[in-house]
């Protein structure tokens, strides 16, 4: 009895880390009566995954492979038990919202056709190995639709459908098809909906930058731009306890206890730019950061192709608090990580 992990995307920032948690792990879990010797961990993405620690890859379990998602032999070779008799998969990789705006064909390709792509393969592995394996997406909250009901509402794991942008659409589609995967019998489905990731390095073409960069730029000593209202409230969610409840929902959670819907939205709060930049002065000056400044532009002078903020402003996580998650999203820790990991490094 062994067990092999999967991680799809573990090129990016919070696929990394995982990549470090996972790797610290002599045993896989299975059941929450069960656990097997983890004795094989696959990093799979586009690229060379560089942002990996190097005792993870240096751990003779561990064996990076590159490819496309969508290239059907190459995910079978990805999820093949090797000797193994239970495989996790781990899904990261994605086409992101505002890539996925501007190329509506390499969004479809990556996060539809290339999910459905190893939905199959890990269904696959029901008849190789005799029962539904553990297959984990993350997904977003942008599948909710922003109707005059969210707006006054907290969005729950209930709100699948018609999504502003087309990254939510396809994201719903899946977590539906997983679902009823699940229900099928062809695997053991996880859906761990993730808010906006705030505090990672570098530009990224997505809804929820402006989130990130008003205090990561500021905090790097450049000014910013902020092309959107400072006063609307968006949920965000913490790298660091996102990587713990990914982590979490792979390895110790009860799939019996997670129902029909097999969606969880990860832990969460939402804040406003006024208060994230707020925030950030607090804890620049409590570390002795010297800032750039910001100021704000019209929607059109910004960096990202989507400029408006029309998703829902609250999202409810009181379904992984019950299943005991962790529950850390407090804003002043999450700059105080960004400046301990990449200003103070």
């Amino acid at each position: 009895m062994s067990g092999k992990m999967v991680v799809l995307g573990a090129g990016g920032l919070v696929g990394a880390r995982l990549s470090s948690l996972i790797q610290k792990e002599e045993t896989m879990f299975v059941s929450p009566t069960e656990s097997v010797p983890l004795t094989k961990i696959v990093l799979f993405d586009m690229n060379e995954p560089k942002a990996v620690d190097a005792a993870v890859l240096a751990d003779p379990r561990v064996s990076v492979q590159l490819g496309d998602l969508c290239d059907e032999a190459t995910i079978k070779k990805l999820v093949d038990p090797e000797g193994c008799t239970h495989v996790t998969t781990i899904h990261l990789a994605a086409l992101l919202s505002g890539y996925a705006e501007d190329n509506f064909d390499l969004g479809m390709k990556v996060n539809l056709h290339g999910t459905l792509n190893v939905m199959e393969r890990v269904r696959a592995l029901k008849e190789t190995l005799g029962a539904p394996q553990i297959y984990c997406y993350v997904s977003t909250d942008y599948v909710a639709c922003f109707n005059d009901w969210n707006k006054t509402h907290p969005v729950t794991e209930e709100s699948f459908r018609l999504s502003p942008v087309s990254y939510g659409v396809q994201k719903a589609c899946n977590e539906l098809l997983i679902s009823d995967y699940t229900r099928k019998g062809f695997m053991d489905g996880r859906v761990g909906r993730l808010s906006a990731v705030i505090g990672r390095p570098g530009f990224s073409n997505s809804i929820s930058y402006p989130y990130t960069g008003i205090f990561t730029q500021p905090l790097e000593g450049k000014d910013y731009d902020v092309p959107l209202p400072m006063d609307i409230p968006y949920p965000c969610s913490a790298l660091n306890n996102n990587v713990a409840s990914l982590f979490y929902l792979a390895t110790k959670v009860d799939g019996t206890k997670i129902g029909h819907n097999r969606v969880i939205q990860m832990p969460c709060a939402s804040f406003t730019l006024t208060g994230i930049w707020e925030a950030c002065q607090a804890v620049a000056k409590e570390e002795g950061v010297k800032l750039g400044t910001i100021r704000q532009v019209e929607a059109d002078k910004g960096s990202t192709t989507v400029t408006e903020i029309n998703v829902c402003p609250h999202v409810s996580s009181d379904k992984a608090k019950a299943l005991g998650f962790p529950m850390d999203t407090d804003l002043k820790e999450i700059i105080r990580d960004y400046i301990k990991v990449y200003i103070k490094k």
